[in-house]
């Protein structure tokens, strides 16, 4: 059975993000407010985005469907880069897709234009909901195999807090849940105190740092783990490309680097992002990515005791981690993480070039955080 197809289908530019973004704004999406705003967001996710020096010229910024001269969808992409055994990946991570209710006929047509590029390796959707990981299995796509993504570590900071949001997300009245929440925290906070349910370690080599002190350190961390995983697909975390991808989100400015040095060199960081949940009043620090040399137990602990006290310093109610290969999310738990499962699974990819089919089947060729893809971004 065949149907008349509606609009017409073409590659986006950056011209059309004014438009775009009044689009996507107009179906309940946050988008940038103002003009200079709009222009900045764009601009440097398909301008002055370091990944473009590995793509051909031709790599689409992302598909826009027109009926009449307005936009009725809009299926954007960010090219990215990954490596794996020292050669690049070219990655096109899935950003923002939508389409006017009326036309959701045509969703094949931008999922095909999507999964079938010609230019890239590898296509991702990071933030997939079930529709969309529906239509990324439906188009040869698969789920990323990296065990234990599906589950969100976290670690409460301030149980009055944490809890009130908690009864709030339960539809409990604000002044409710505030004494609730209140009562509760005597019972839950002694509890976890006695499980030991916090990272700890020493904080003596750890400095926090925002994304302008990023130096060439990170650079040399860098070049020093691609050596070390060599078969793993690791997304690009040089000074430039941290500095580029942690600068795109508005709260920027809150962004910070915890850096742990030793003997004049940098062994491993953390980066901390705010991700507030306003309508119940919970106050979130996530762990957006987690480097370090050698996978060293003794830096990773530092590190996250680090995020720990500077959630803590922030007046955060709960600091979470979502990601991390095998062995790291091992560690991890040592520290005595509470857990929740993920409402959906969010993360799903499919390899364009047969010979990265194979490798990137296997659990241990991934190293995922919400760095990857377009997660940090939300």
């Amino acid at each position: 059975m065949t149907y008349e197809t509606k609009g017409n289908l073409r590659t986006a530019s950056v011209d059309d993000a004014p438009a775009i973004t009044d689009f996507l704004a107009a179906l309940g999406l946050v988008m940038p407010d103002g003009p200079e705003a709009v222009i900045r967001h764009w601009r440097g996710l398909w301008v002055d985005n370091p990944a473009l020096a590995h793509h051909a010229n031709e790599v689409a910024l992302g598909w826009v469907l027109e009926d009449g001269g307005a936009i009725k969808g809009f299926f954007g992409n960010i090219p990215q880069v990954s490596w794996l055994g020292g050669k690049p990946v070219r990655i096109s991570s899935a950003r923002a897709w939508a389409l006017d209710p009326a036309y959701r006929t045509e969703t094949p047509r931008l999922c095909e234009a999507f999964f079938n590029q010609d230019n890239v390796d590898v296509v991702l959707i990071s933030s997939a909901n079930p529709p969309a990981g529906k239509r990324c299995l439906a188009f040869g796509g698969a789920k990323m195999p990296q065990p234990g993504y599906a589950e969100i570590l976290y670690w409460v900071v301030d149980s009055p807090g944490f809890l009130r949001a908690a009864f709030r997300k339960k539809g409990k009245s604000p002044f409710m849940a505030g004494l609730l929440g209140l009562a509760g925290s005597v019972p839950f906070d002694l509890s976890m105190r006695l499980a030991g349910r916090r990272p700890y370690g020493a904080l003596d080599k750890v400095t926090p740092i925002g994304i302008g002190a990023l130096d060439e350190a990170f650079d040399d961390l860098w070049e020093r783990r691609k050596k070390q995983l060599p078969g793993v697909m690791l997304a690009s975390r040089d000074a430039a490309t941290l500095r580029w991808y942690f600068s795109l989100g508005a709260a920027s400015d809150e962004v910070r680097f915890l850096r742990y040095d030793d003997g004049g060199e940098l062994k491993g960081y953390v980066v901390l992002v705010r991700e507030d949940a306003p309508a119940i009043g919970l106050k979130r620090m996530k762990v957006a990515d987690v480097f370090v040399d050698g996978d060293d137990p003794a830096v990773l602990r530092s590190l996250l005791a680090g995020a720990y006290e500077y959630a803590i310093a922030k007046r955060c109610h709960v600091l979470e981690l979502i990601g991390l290969p095998q062995g790291l999310r091992a560690e991890v738990a040592k520290t005595k993480p509470m857990s929740r499962p993920m409402a959906t699974f969010p993360f799903f990819y499919k390899a364009l070039k047969q010979d990265l089919t194979a490798a990137l089947a296997a659990p241990e060729s991934w190293y995922v955080t919400a760095y990857d893809g377009d997660t940090s971004l939300i």
